[in-house]
């Protein structure tokens, strides 16, 4: 049991999200960096004096795709019985926790990339102020993460005795 699960609380499932879902931005940094060093040969073979600078600029590309790399790596979600647990950040670290019986509404997508790739994301709303949407992007296996997410809300709403009261002030008929 983790340290931020209590004794009547208990993990059902802890993961991260998948580097997959930032295989786009990883392949243009990789030809933007193939290209500099291409550009940097063709300097170097006119004799010219900047040579250097295109090589020198490979840095960004894989500066942001090693940063983009990192902050993937270091987020990680537990769910529990009672909560979800949102930890996100490299150096300085967030914690976020998400009451179950608080959450009012899920919604799951899986555009064809993400369907070909295996991910999908799971959006949740919350009654929660400190994070009222929670969106789970490049989740793999997400449809079943999904369903558990949601039989779990049922059941922690059912313990705690919670209903959602729908307040539509719209009259009908005019």
């Amino acid at each position: 049991m983790s340290a931020t699960t209590t004794s009547n609380e208990h993990e059902v499932w802890t993961g991260t999200p998948s580097q997959l879902r930032h295989v786009g931005l990883y392949t243009l940094c990789g030809l933007v960096a193939l290209a500099l060093i291409v550009a940097s040969v063709v300097l170097a073979k006119q004799s010219s004096s900047v040579w250097w600078l295109p090589f020198a600029l490979i840095v960004l590309p894989l500066a942001v795709a090693a940063a983009r790399f990192l902050r993937t790596r270091f987020e990680r979600i537990t769910l529990t019985d009672q909560r979800l647990i949102l930890r996100r950040g490299i150096l300085n670290r967030s914690t976020d926790y998400v009451e179950l019986y608080r959450i009012k509404d899920s919604h799951f997508t899986q555009p064809i990339a993400e369907r070909v790739l295996g991910l999908g994301t799971i959006r949740l709303r919350t009654t929660q102020d400190s994070a009222p949407v929670v969106e789970l992007t490049g989740m793999r296996s997400p449809e079943p993460l999904w369903n558990q997410i949601r039989t779990l809300v049922e059941a922690r709403r059912d313990a705690k005795g919670v209903r959602e009261i729908d307040m539509n002030t719209e009259t009908g008929g005019g």
